[in-house]
């Protein structure tokens, strides 16, 4: 923070300014005035620690409420489809003009209209509005490009003059309100600080595994697994054998969940094994689980919350993880001995885990210099090649193979006639292909929709969206003979 630029004096002199994106953003006074005092005290907190101008800050943390407060919180407290009239100062048609593009404005999805709202009304760069949202400048452009696109195919709007909005001194009754709420959280602290004591004691220590805060996010490791991996976060380790039952404890944040595994044994021979009873506090879940011996961090299976639904788990309540009945695995469909019975000298290593979203994830740190992507295809194929310059091609159906190549971690969605049929996500910097079946039929799973059943032959379109994806990439298609 600027020498000299207190707490007190930026609430004064510079609140206004965040009021103004506050209303821009929620359209609602209260509303908007209940954000900026929120950021503001999320800000007091840290204020010792701000070593320049403090506004891009409090900017941040207040688009960064908006974004996480106004779905749970604000649009369950005006649940009309028709926003009331404001009274806002100036001639009535100006009035009329502000409102229409505020109503287009709320119909836009809140990163798009987060963006136009940082761009066009506080006039911050592409880079400044990147790092108030915390996404890449590519992201930033296009979030621009789509809101601008449905605003100039909004029917309700006309040529407009851009909105003003009647500024009002603060003076000091937001300080007071401010401060007020401040010294509340201080005395919550007191009672939170107490219970969260007793809280680490009673579950954090006993439940929670060890992880090593000393190294980035990407790169920890707990419990010998990495702490993030392929989209998931671990949050619970259990150690054993196959001789008897592996548990752990898990207090769950998501219903949605997926296992890891180390299952290791001196002899290095092909073996799979199935843990075919999986119970969460005692109730059985609907499928087990598949390990594969002296394979690290492998036997990936997951559970839906609707899998687990029927048992009744709740978020926040902890729940005892067991792993028992092993028996063997048959992952060659025949072609390989299997053993009658599981080993006894195999040990396991389990790590129950929970999605994270994309934007969210703690992705590795960025190499110095993406390794091209080597884009030479073999001529005795008919290949059909997508691209960010050409995302889109028509071609006969069929069963037809899909190779998504790219250099940096994001997602590629590939929709047929509309419809989403795939998404391939990478959580790396590794410049490989993933290959994909694409063909339609009972019984074929997809990650999206499943694809009607299509005539062979048939013309259809085949379009790749990309998401979060700031390298190169592209992604080709043959048919499969």
């Amino acid at each position: 923070m600027t020498a000299g630029t207190g707490f007190d004096e930026f609430v004064i002199t510079r609140s206004q300014r965040l009021m103004r994106l506050a209303l821009l953003l929620t359209r609602d006074h209260a509303a908007a005035e209940d954000l900026v005092q929120t950021a503001l005290v999320k800000a007091w907190s840290a204020w010792r620690r701000i070593d320049e101008d403090p506004e891009p800050y409090v900017r941040r943390v207040l688009v960064n409420t908006f974004n996480s407060w106004w779905r749970r919180r604000w649009t369950a407290e005006h649940p009309t489809a028709v926003l009331p009239e404001r009274a806002w100062s100036g001639a009535q048609g100006e009035v009329e003009d502000r409102d229409e593009v505020w109503r287009a404005l709320t119909r836009l999805p809140r990163q798009q209209r987060a963006v136009l709202v940082l761009r066009y009304f506080e006039d911050l760069s592409e880079a400044q509005i990147a790092e108030t949202l915390g996404v890449s400048a590519g992201a930033v452009k296009n979030y621009a490009a789509k809101g601008l696109a449905k605003l100039r195919l909004d029917p309700t709007l006309r040529e407009l003059p851009e909105p003003h909005l009647t500024e009002q001194p603060a003076g000091t009754q937001r300080l007071v309100a401010v401060r007020g709420r401040i010294d509340r959280r201080r005395r919550l602290a007191v009672v939170g600080v107490v219970a969260a004591v007793v809280l680490a004691v009673v579950l954090g220590v006993l439940v929670a595994p060890r992880v090593n805060t000393s190294m980035p996010p990407a790169e920890r490791r707990i419990g010998g697994f990495a702490e993030y991996h392929e989209g998931y976060h671990v949050v619970a380790v259990g150690k054993g054998t196959v001789t008897g039952p592996v548990t752990l404890t898990w207090v769950p944040a998501s219903l949605d969940v997926g296992f890891f595994f180390h299952c290791t044994r001196p002899e290095k021979e092909d073996l799979h094994v199935t843990f075919s009873t999986v119970l969460f506090d005692g109730k059985p879940a609907p499928h087990g689980v598949t390990c594969n011996v002296n394979e690290p961090d492998n036997g990936y299976t997951w559970y839906t919350q609707a899998e687990l639904a029927p048992l009744e788990l709740r978020l926040g309540v902890p729940v005892t993880v067991t792993l028992t009945d092993p028996v063997p695995y048959d992952a060659h469909g025949g072609t390989h001995p299997v053993p009658a019975t599981v080993p006894t000298d195999v040990n396991v290593a389990v790590a129950l885990a929970e999605p994270v979203p994309f934007e969210q994830y703690p992705l590795p740190a960025r190499p110095a210099h993406l390794t091209p992507l080597d884009k030479r295809l073999p001529s005795e194929l008919n290949y059909t090649v997508l691209s960010a310059d050409n995302p889109s091609a028509t071609v006969s159906w069929g069963h037809l193979t899909v190779v998504y190549h790219t250099q940096t971690p994001g997602q590629l969605l590939l929709s047929v006639n509309g419809t989403l049929t795939q998404t391939q996500t990478w959580w790396d910097y590794k410049a490989s292909g993933h290959v994909r079946d694409l063909r339609s039929g009972p019984g074929y799973d997809y990650e999206g929709p499943a694809v009607p059943d299509i005539p062979p032959g048939t013309p259809v379109t085949i379009t790749i969206e990309a998401r979060y994806l700031t390298g190169d990439w592209y992604v080709e298609m043959y048919p499969n003979k």
